[in-house]
Formats: C-alpha cells, sequence, structure tokens
C-alpha cells in the first residue's frame, strides 16, 4: 500500500473517530438520576384500541412497554433526549421542570403528570437546590424499538 493511500485511510479513520466522539459528547445520558425498572419490557402483541369515558388510547401494530421509577437529586437532569413512542409521567415527589426543544419550560409538582413524545430534543430537570424528586414512567413504544434516543440539545439551551 502507498503512502498516500495510508495517509488517506488514516486521516479518515481519524475523522470517524472524532465525529463519534463529539456526538458522545453532546449527547448527555442525565447527572444525579437513579432509574429502577419496575416492569421489564413486555410486548402487546395486537394493535390496540379502546376509546372509553373521553379516553383514547391506540396502537397500529405491537408495541413494548416498560415503567420505570427515576429519582432525581437535587440538581439532577435526564439528560437531552426523545422517545420514539409516548411515556406517560406522573411526579410521585418533589418537582421536575420539563425543557422542550424551544427551551420552553414547565414544572409539575407532586401528584401531577406530563407527557412526552415526538422527535425533538427533550429533558427534565429537578431544579431543587435540596430536594429530591421522584417520578414514574410508563413507555410505550413501537415494538422492537429502543425506549431512549439520546441526542444534543437544542441550539437555544
Amino acid at each position: 500500500m502507498n503512502f498516500y493511500r495510508k495517509l488517506v485511510i488514516g486521516l479518515g479513520t481519524i475523522t470517524v473517530i472524532a465525529a463519534f466522539g463529539a456526538t458522545i459528547a453532546l449527547a448527555n445520558t442525565g447527572t444525579l438520576i437513579t432509574t429502577t425498572i419496575l416492569g421489564h419490557r413486555a410486548t402487546l402483541s395486537d394493535s390496540v384500541q379502546v376509546n372509553q369515558d373521553r379516553v383514547k388510547f391506540q396502537t397500529k401494530d405491537p408495541t413494548d412497554v416498560l415503567v420505570q421509577t427515576i429519582i432525581f437529586q437535587s440538581h439532577g437532569t435526564s439528560g437531552w433526549h426523545f422517545h420514539p413512542g409516548v411515556v406517560i409521567v406522573v411526579v410521585e415527589s418533589g418537582q421536575v421542570t420539563t425543557h422542550d426543544a424551544n427551551c420552553q419550560t414547565a414544572t409539575y409538582g407532586a401528584h401531577q403528570s406530563f407527557v412526552e413524545s415526538g422527535t425533538t430534543p427533550f429533558m427534565v430537570s429537578n431544579e431543587s437546590a435540596t430536594d429530591k424528586a421522584v417520578v414514574y414512567a410508563t413507555i410505550v413504544v413501537p415494538a422492537g424499538s429502543p425506549f431512549r434516543i439520546e441526542t444534543a440539545p437544542p441550539a437555544c439551551a
């Protein structure tokens, strides 16, 4: 193999490694949080269509479901991420603040809930200086999909 070919291959490899490293540096899996799986991945193998008492839940293909508890220590964050399906979050104690792709925020306290969905960056944080926050999350995604996808923060973050 001649010198120039080795140089091109070497520079290409370095570029790929650098790009991968930059992606890892931008993606943040969260800090000061503990996640406990309460109900491991389970599959709804059939489509579901329920419309009862003005509440509608529908899937068109098989889906996977996971239930977890997330404890946010003081100043803990989920990191920027999104979910391919829908997440229903119940705040058990403390309070958390959601941050969306436009850097709009909303704060939820104990016994309140919110929904995460879509493919745009989203982050949850506990902005308390002293208190922890506990949330329960039920995640429903297309069968075989990851439950969470790390992403870079939006430009406004």
